[in-house]
């Protein structure tokens, strides 16, 4: 006897390619005749990519490098510990697996501005702000017993972008220990984080969330130069 999931993963692929290679059938019927040739390709590309484009490949091919995107969701809004492991659309405000495939497929909302925001403004913060405040300063690698120039790494990872403390060692970027994540919206990945960055968030404006141990911020004596760039660009900041 099947659970509940495995019901549910059945009537997704019913929505999925059964759906999909129904209403292709349907429209292929339909055409009158005279119908340009460019129809009829359109119709068979669908019809033959339909048995490879499910919910779930759809999902991860267009709104997973979307602006509203997140990999799960807060069940209540005042219920940050509650997470539902289900990805999620902010734009529709509505769990993904609640859409059909048509809907997510017809989506004309898909957007990676706010990703590029944020990387803009995590590049700015190193070459503006960190690389000159920390050009003295020196990190210490226990692995090689030697102390290096601070040299950063920027990565953009769904709603936020993260800045990696490190440095070159012949040529590759070994991480320090050290990160600075920049976002604009809370989404679950904290874990039991979550209600502290929550706590100093203004609405409207990125928080900057410190990911480093207090004796490595001690000894580098770096909370001043974050405490300033936050209150420079108009950011929150919580240390983690």
């Amino acid at each position: 006897m099947k659970d509940d999931a495995e019901e549910e993963n059945d009537r997704d692929e019913l929505e999925g390619d059964g759906e999909l290679l129904f209403a292709v059938k349907a429209a292929q019927q339909s055409l009158p005749e005279g119908t340009g040739p460019n129809v009829w390709e359109v119709l068979a590309f669908v019809e033959g990519m339909a048995p490879f484009i499910d919910k779930e490949t759809l999902i991860k091919l267009k709104c997973a490098s979307c602006d509203h995107y997140a990999p799960a969701f807060f069940s209540g809004e005042e219920e940050l510990g509650v997470v539902e492991p289900r990805a999620y659309c902010h734009s529709k405000r509505q769990p993904l697996h609640h859409l059909s495939l048509f809907t997510i497929a017809k989506c004309p909302e898909h957007s990676r501005e706010e990703q590029e925001q944020l990387m803009d403004l995590a590049n700015s913060v190193v070459e503006e702000d960190l690389r000159p405040a920390l050009a003295d300063k020196k990190l210490y690698d226990r692995n090689a017993f030697a102390s290096y120039d601070v040299d950063y790494r920027t990565i953009s990872k769904r709603n936020m972008a993260c800045i990696f403390f490190g440095h070159r060692d012949e040529g590759e970027f070994v991480e320090s220990g050290i990160r600075v994540c920049i976002l604009r919206r809370l989404d679950p990945g904290f874990g039991e984080d979550t209600a502290k960055i929550r706590a100093v968030q203004t609405y409207g404006r990125p928080v900057m969330v410190v990911m480093a141990a207090r004796q490595i911020r001690r000894q580098m004596d770096i909370d001043e130069v974050f405490e300033g760039i936050a209150e420079k660009r108009e950011m929150d900041i919580v240390y983690l």
